[in-house]
């Protein structure tokens, strides 16, 4: 079943959506970091069956049919929210990344309203900026990633794997972040680092 993590600001609004989607009741408060550890649900993705396409009737061992409508079950995670710093260990980041890292796709909820301090603190509409807002998450989601990245190569380079090409090792320890080979060679030949001894990257 493919997972998808809600991720955002504190108090933008993902337990809302994740309570409308699952019809679950997770709590809801206008207070920062309601949310303090993941909430999983099921929800639905709805399309067209292959039954009207093709015209035949069929029997769906995954999903349901109903009137021509497919409706998939996928896995929605309701995570706890960021502000600016959470890469650090700021509010309740690292609980939160590391599980939006195990996710398939995310979907990132922003307040347009405006209506979010820095802190993730309710304001009146339209002091707080959503566009920032989305940048800084997403700021943080990278940063998040360069860190363990960056602790990842160190390691390898001061403890190299006997026998085991570079590339291979670097992948099986950023294996658990759906990271995948083609991903790893792919980041290389993109940064010209391709067969150059690791020790000397510049970093």
């Amino acid at each position: 079943m493919i997972r998808i993590g809600l991720i955002g600001k504190t108090n933008a609004g993902k337990t809302t959506f994740f309570n409308a989607a699952t019809l679950l009741n997770a709590p809801v408060s206008t207070y920062p970091f309601t949310t303090k550890k993941p909430n999983p649900g099921q929800a639905y993705v709805r399309t067209t069956c292959v039954c009207r396409e093709f015209a035949v009737t069929d029997n769906p061992r995954n999903s349901t049919c109903i009137n021509g409508a497919r409706f998939i079950p996928i896995q929605l995670i309701d995570l706890p929210g960021l502000i600016k710093g959470s890469w650090k260990g700021k509010g309740l980041g690292t609980r939160f990344l590391s599980v939006a890292a195990q996710a398939d796709a995310l979907i990132h909820i922003a307040d347009s309203s405006g209506s979010l301090d820095a802190e993730g603190k309710l304001a009146k509409p339209g002091m707080g900026n959503p566009v920032s807002d989305v940048y800084d998450i997403e700021e943080e989601l990278v940063r998040w990633f360069s860190k363990l990245i960056e602790k990842t190569i160190t390691k390898l380079i001061e403890h190299p794997k006997k026998g085991t090409p570079f590339e291979e090792s670097l992948n099986h320890d950023l294996s658990g972040l759906k990271i995948t080979y083609e991903h790893t060679l792919k980041a290389l030949e993109l940064n010209g680092l391709t067969g150059r001894e690791p020790a000397r990257w510049k970093r």
